[in-house]
Order: structure tokens, then C-alpha cells, then sequence
């Protein structure tokens, strides 16, 4: 026993897990009537691995009712950033919200960009214990998850350091250093903890190894993922969390026509009509759509309202294809299986609910393909969820970001890099009642936005029943 527990730790740090909950056999992290905050910095504040998750969640279980709230701002850091000192980050921006789930990404700011400084280290060490413990004494039931930085690029480029560029050394390992220590106090403290170094490190090494230049665009400028680096991040945390990976998974026999297995759907109506098989699907999930795969996604999305890309499915995005391959996205999360044995016909086209998905032969049926690949109805209707989840993000950064904090006159505190630019509203609601409660009624008119986007997301993720034939085809 001692040895197969020694083993399963191994694996979960491998895989950036932390050992506080043994994914692969809890049950999923997140309940029904859980709300998550995502709190951090610019990595945050891009929206795409937190997007990414909100939409696995909403495809995966359409029945589960959690709320999302993104809180990342750019620049920020233990101590707070332009965006004001910590305790009003906090206060402002993540307990009104009551989350009973906080997401926890800092650090890559807090190290500096230079070798390791005790002192720079013991002001994170500071401030990460005083956010902890005000979370805990304004949240009392809430479940913390820590999370290591996402890498400095130190692999695809030669190591260094951005603000001391004659310094030897690589400022990953800084980040790595900080790392360790989340991890412990993790332990200590009874937090959940994962990493998104040491998964997205891989798939740079793996990248490299294939393609240096696209693999150079999963970090461009070192700091930032680009969207598909931030899919790493987000497999990696739903992996953590326990998320299946399988969508469905059928098995049909052609030549009686029975239903060997069907997992997570229901499957009914099977019937062969002159060599065509047929049958119905009611599934309990939608597969995942990938954010970036179908189109290019900048590296920060303009401010103002900004719609999801719509996905161009003519087009497969290199980086990533490079990304997804590399991390074995299909694999861990998304798989769609279909098998059908015993087929009379070399090979078929399948059509769902009568458009075409692929051509596909005996063989390859009967080893069976997965839909997630392909152009499907259940993949159109899944890009639809992601689109409404973006955009329920971009409703709460137009008002938090655009209204409440340039009327809150928080653009005249000392600021951090990563400031926005541009004019100043000339009234300070701080002095102005009259201003302030204006304010604060535009605020209710997104949150009540954001509450109809929140729920066309829920009902776009409802699955449908869907028809699928097997087409015989000659030659």
C-alpha cells in the first residue's frame, strides 16, 4: 500500500497537481451553486484559460448552476497594483462577489524579473500570507486554490532576466523557486494547489523540438501565453479539479444492431435501411471547443465590448494544432467516441442530422474515431457557449474596467506597469455623491447584463438529440 501511494504522488506532480486532492479519483471540484473567482494578474486578466474553463464546465455539465467572475488585473501583485492597494483590491473587486472558490494566480510580478532577492521574496511571503488569511476571515467556507505561475520563457529563447539583462541565470527558476513555496504552504495549510509551470514548460520543450518558430508563439514576449498556451493552463487546472474526459462514448454493432456501450448519452432507434445504419443520440454533454484552433486571437483583446472570433473552420491555426498535439488535449479532455463494428461496406460517409461530418473507412469505424475532431452540430453548438462565455466577461470588464474604477479616480494612484492609458474622467465620485450613485446604477445595468448573458450561456450549453447514418459509399 505504502508503495502504490508513493506512486500516485509522483504521477500528480508530473502533472502539476497538487497532492492535497487525488484528482483521478475524487469526484469533480466544482458543485452545483459553487462561484469561482479567478483573482490575478495580466495572465488573469487576458480572460482566455479562465474562458476556457467556464466553457468546459458549461459544456460538460449544462445541468450545474456556477457562477464565474473574472477579477485579474495587469500589473498587479501581492501588495495590489494600479488598480489600488490589495485590501481595496479585495474588498472592491472579489467580496461582493461571495465566491466560495478563489483561483489564485500571482507571482510573476512579485519576483521582479531579476534574480532571487530575499527581500523581494519575503514581501510576496508577506502578502501572500495577509490575502490568505482575509480571504479566510471574510470568506469562512472558502475553498482556496493556490496556483503557480505560468513560465517566463526561458526555452525557447536563452535564459535571462527582462529588467537585469547581464544577470546569469534563468527567472524561471525564480518562478519555480516561488512555486515551491506555494506548494508548501499548500500543504500546510490545507489549500489546493496547481501548477501551470511545469505542464506548459513541457509543451515548450515538445514544441521546440518540432517547430522552434511557431513554438516561440506560444509565449510570445516570454510573459504572456498566447490563447493556446493558456488551453494548457486550463487543462491543467480541470485536470487537478477531476474533469473527465470523456464527452460520449458509443459503441454500436452494425450486424444486429445493438448498442454494445453508450456512455453518457442515450442512444435509441438503431435501424438499417438498404446498407444506410441509423440511430438517435440524446448526449448529457457538448465536446469542448478550442478557443484558438479555428482562428487567430490577439494577445490581449481590445477593450470595449470585444465578440468572441468566429470560428473559421477552413482554417486550423499551426500554433494551435502544435499546442493541442503536444498536450494531449483530445486525450485528457475531450473525447468523443464513436465505434461501430461489424459494417458491410468498406467505406461511409457520416452525416449528422444530414450534414456531412467525414468519410471514414470500415476499419477506422471499428477502431473507432472521435468526434471532437471533426466539424459536428454538437461542436457548432459548443462554439456558441464559448462565444456567450467571452462575452459575459467582456460585460464585467466594460463596466468594472471602463466605468468603476477611471470614476473611482483610481488612475491618479501611484500605478505599477501595465497602467491603462488614455483620458481621465474629471469627476472624482470619491467627493461626488451625485457622481457615485450614477455610478453605481450603471454597475447594476452590467451586472444585469452580465446576469442574461450568464443565462443564454446556460441554455446554449443544453444538449439536443441528433440524428446520425452511416452512408455507404462506392468506389
Amino acid at each position: 500500500m505504502k508503495q502504490t501511494l508513493t506512486c500516485a504522488t509522483i504521477m500528480l506532480c508530473m502533472f502539476g497537481v497538487g497532492q492535497i486532492v487525488n484528482a483521478a479519483k475524487a469526484p469533480f471540484f466544482l458543485k452545483n451553486g459553487d462561484r469561482v473567482c479567478f483573482y490575478g494578474y495580466s495572465i488573469t486578466a487576458q480572460r482566455y484559460y479562465t474562458t476556457d474553463v467556464e466553457t468546459y464546465v458549461l459544456t460538460h455539465y449544462p445541468k450545474l448552476k456556477v457562477k464565474f467572475v473574472n477579477s485579474g488585473i495587469g500589473g498587479d501583485r501581492v501588495t495590489g497594483g494600479w488598480a489600488g492597494p490589495i485590501d481595496l483590491r479585495l474588498k472592491r473587486d472579489v467580496f461582493p462577489f461571495k465566491p466560495n472558490v478563489i483561483v489564485y494566480l500571482l507571482g510573476q510580478n512579485d519576483a521582479g524579473y531579476k534574480p532571487y532577492s530575499k527581500r523581494t521574496f519575503d514581501i510576496y511571503r508577506r502578502g501572500l500570507k495577509h490575502i490568505l488569511d482575509s480571504l479566510r476571515s471574510h470568506l469562512p467556507n472558502v475553498r482556496i486554490v493556490l496556483i503557480n505561475s505560468s513560465p517566463w520563457d526561458d526555452f525557447t529563447h536563452s535564459p535571462g532576466f527582462m529588467l537585469d539583462p547581464k544577470a546569469k541565470g534563468s527567472y524561471n527558476n525564480v518562478l519555480i523557486r516561488y512555486g515551491q513555496y506555494n506548494q508548501q504552504l499548500a500543504k500546510r495549510d490545507h489549500f489546493f494547489w496547481v501548477d501551470f509551470n511545469a505542464p506548459l514548460v513541457a509543451v515548450l520543450k515538445k514544441a521546440v523540438k518540432i517547430n522552434l518558430k511557431l513554438a516561440r508563439m506560444i509565449i510570445p514576449g516570454r510573459i504572456h501565453p498566447s490563447a493556446a498556451g493558456h488551453l494548457v493552463m486550463a487543462q491543467t487546472l480541470l485536470k487537478a479539479w477531476g474533469a473527465p474526459s470523456t464527452i460520449t462514448s458509443v459503441r454500436i454493432n452494425a450486424e444486429d444492431k445493438q448498442v454494445v456501450k453508450s456512455a453518457n448519452t442515450a442512444v435509441s432507434g438503431v435501424a438499417d435501411a438498404h446498407g444506410t445504419l441509423s440511430w438517435r443520440q440524446m448526449d448529457g454533454s457538448l465536446p469542448m471547443p478550442i478557443m484558438s484552433l479555428h482562428d487567430k486571437w490577439p494577445l490581449f483583446a481590445p477593450q470595449g465590448l470585444w465578440p468572441a472570433r468566429t470560428p473559421n473552420f477552413q482554417y486550423t491555426n499551426p500554433v494551435t494544432a502544435l499546442v493541442v498535439k503536444a498536450c494531449g488535449f483530445y486525450h485528457a479532455l475531450d473525447r468523443e467516441t464513436l465505434r461501430v463494428t461489424h459494417l458491410s461496406a468498406p467505406k461511409y460517409q457520416l452525416r449528422i442530422d444530414g450534414q456531412p461530418v467525414g468519410t471514414f473507412s470500415s476499419m477506422d469505424l471499428a477502431h473507432g474515431i472521435n468526434l471532437a475532431r471533426f466539424v459536428t452540430p454538437m461542436m457548432t453548438q459548443a462554439y456558441r457557449v464559448l462565444a456567450l462565455a467571452w462575452q459575459r466577461t467582456e460585460v464585467r470588464f466594460a463596466g468594472w474596467q471602463q466605468v468603476q474604477l477611471p470614476m473611482a479616480n483610481i488612475f491618479h494612484r501611484p500605478t505599477f506597469f501595465h497602467a491603462p492609458r488614455g483620458p481621465i474622467f474629471p469627476v472624482d465620485t470619491q467627493s461626488n455623491p451625485a457622481a457615485r450613485m450614477a455610478v453605481q446604477k450603471i454597475m447594476r445595468g452590467f451586472s444585469a447584463l452580465e446576469h442574461v448573458v450568464a443565462a443564454a450561456e446556460r441554455q446554449a450549453a443544453q444538449p439536443v438529440m441528433h440524428h446520425y447514418t452511416l452512408v455507404p459509399m462506392s468506389g
